[in-house]
């Protein structure tokens, strides 16, 4: 009898030590971010604000270092030094271009021309960030007729002004464009028909003798791309979903596995529509004013993996967008800071630079 007993519970014993098959492996979904070695120079571009009065006044876990000491912000537009001294750090980090946001108003045009105006023997160069929200498109009245004529003109006035100009980035020959936002609200899902009106607007651009590059960008993360319309998707040469900040605790725990499983869906949805993925990045995320957000903490291994995922990601043209360059009310910020110095800097061009 006791040697019945025995046997039994030597049964139960390895019986629990087999895996439930009802649970997932967690090895699956958080892993080990591989080192990946680039054997040519990633394209590397980079968010840039033009911050405001508002904008200082959030709280900010750091503080650039273009502020003059005691000082508590600075001015792209108006302070002749700001430019300049960006300019040769994003240089130094390897950044090939920025990009500004474009939304009709004067002071986006304003931040064009200072970058303009300012750079002098500096390599990074200008992209564009052309966003829809000033045409004003409704299901009611959605991007078409009079309205796709305004977008048009506006585009051929920035064409002349500044897409046309030595400073602007190409890749092979073709100006990047950002076109946003892709993902259209619930209730504004017919205002802009993104198929109808990238063709037209490349029809217009050939007729200028340009053959731009069209980037769309989804401003969120996390969500499956089967979930957007394709046709939109499919009207652009590449696309980007820039906020990857998380309130999940599960995402935040595997943060780079996670993000690495997300972009691999992504890169093969897109594959299969002829379009190339560009994943964004951030050196880390802090932002005071949003409580219910996880902190990414700023070290070195946490934006060296997320580098590496990018690098796992990339497209053809290896490109990859930094998700910010000054935003620090967010916490993202590239730009050299007080707290930090230039160390991201280093990083960033060891990452995706060929040494």
């Amino acid at each position: 009898m006791k040697k019945i007993i025995n046997i039994a519970l030597c049964i139960i014993v390895l019986a629990s030590c087999k895996k439930d098959p009802v649970l997932i492996d967690k090895d699956k979904y958080i892993y080990d971010i591989p080192a990946i070695k680039l054997t040519s120079d990633a394209k590397v571009g980079a968010y840039y604000f033009n911050y405001t009065a508002t904008d200082w006044n959030k709280a900010h876990s750091d503080t650039s270092l273009v502020v003059p000491a005691g000082g508590k912000s600075y001015n792209a537009v108006t302070d002749a030094a700001v430019f300049p001294q960006q300019l040769n750090w994003a240089d130094e980090a390897g950044v090939d271009y920025l990009i500004f946001k474009w939304n009709a108003a004067a002071t986006d045009n304003s931040l064009l021309s200072a970058f303009a105006s300012r750079r002098t023997n500096q390599n990074v160069k200008m992209v564009i960030g052309f966003n829809t929200a000033h045409l004003n498109a409704t299901n009611a009245a959605p991007l078409t007729g009079t309205k796709l004529q305004t977008m048009v003109n506006e585009f051929k006035t920035l064409v002349t002004q500044h897409i046309s100009k030595d400073y602007y980035y190409k890749i092979g020959g073709r100006p990047v464009i950002l076109i946003t936002p892709l993902n259209l609200s619930s209730s504004a899902l017919t205002s802009i028909d993104y198929k109808m009106v990238m063709a037209s607007l490349r029809t217009e651009f050939t007729a200028l003798g340009i053959n731009p590059y069209f980037i769309g960008e989804l401003s969120t993360g996390w969500t499956a791309p089967v979930n957007f319309d394709q046709t939109a998707l499919a009207a652009m040469d590449a696309i980007v979903l820039n906020t990857w900040n998380t309130p999940d605790y599960d995402r935040w725990y595997g943060f780079y596995s996670y993000v690495d499983l997300s972009w691999q869906n992504w890169k093969t949805s897109l594959d299969k529509l002829n379009v190339e993925y560009v994943p964004c990045i951030f050196p880390g995320y802090n932002e005071p004013s949003a409580a219910t957000q996880r902190i990414i903490e700023r070290t070195e291994k946490n934006y060296v993996d997320y580098t590496n995922v990018a690098k796992r990601n990339m497209g053809t043209n290896q490109m990859v967008i930094i998700n910010s360059w000054n935003d620090f009310s967010k916490g993202t910020a590239l730009e050299p800071s007080k707290k930090f110095t230039k160390q991201f800097l280093g990083i960033t061009r060891r990452e995706f630079k060929v040494q």
